[in-house]
């Protein structure tokens, strides 16, 4: 039996899910394993804090967020990416002995591909207005940071689907 401890917001109660071998639990509510019916593993980066993890867990009456990411308080976080992952794991590969074979992670194909393609012409414009007015310095210096900051990015939101014996190493914090 294992357990997670996760609190996503200050809107949010601390909550301890329970995983055993036949269902997932917390204090209010039990799902069986069997009714769940899709697991999303995704990057959820914000403009402060860029490794931020989520798991969704979608069950026939609900569905449970979980994050390698816990808010302790105001503008303070705790985070817990080994326990993180070692539960995500745990639960997956219980999912799939109980019949789940194909999880997802990244975002939609739709979302992903009108993010690539949006920030290529936006950023395209930029550097192309940049250097009409001779700035090629200031171009490549942002030309270099949307590429360190874009393509991690990118790479962790494409859309796949895997099996719980190969969990992307890039989903996982």
């Amino acid at each position: 039996m294992e357990t997670y401890l996760n609190r996503i917001s200050a809107f949010d109660k601390e909550q301890v899910y329970t995983l055993d071998d036949r269902a997932i639990s917390n204090e209010h509510s039990k799902w069986d394993l069997k009714d769940v019916h899709g697991v999303h593993l995704s990057f959820k980066p914000t403009r402060h804090y860029g490794n931020i993890y989520q798991c969704a867990i979608e069950t026939r009456s609900d569905k449970i967020v979980l994050s390698n990411r816990r808010y302790i308080g105001p503008a303070n976080f705790e985070y817990q990416s080994d326990d993180y992952r070692q539960f995500v794991s745990s639960l997956l590969q219980r999912l799939e002995v109980n019949g789940l074979t194909n999880f997802s992670s990244g975002k939609s194909k739709s979302t992903y591909w009108l993010e690539v393609i949006a920030s290529t012409i936006f950023f395209g414009l930029i550097l192309i207005v940049l250097t009409m007015f001779g700035a090629w310095i200031i171009a490549l210096s942002f030309l270099a940071i949307l590429f360190f900051r874009l393509v991690p990015y990118y790479k962790k939101n494409r859309p796949v689907v895997f099996s719980a014996k190969q969990i992307p190493s890039h989903i996982l914090p």
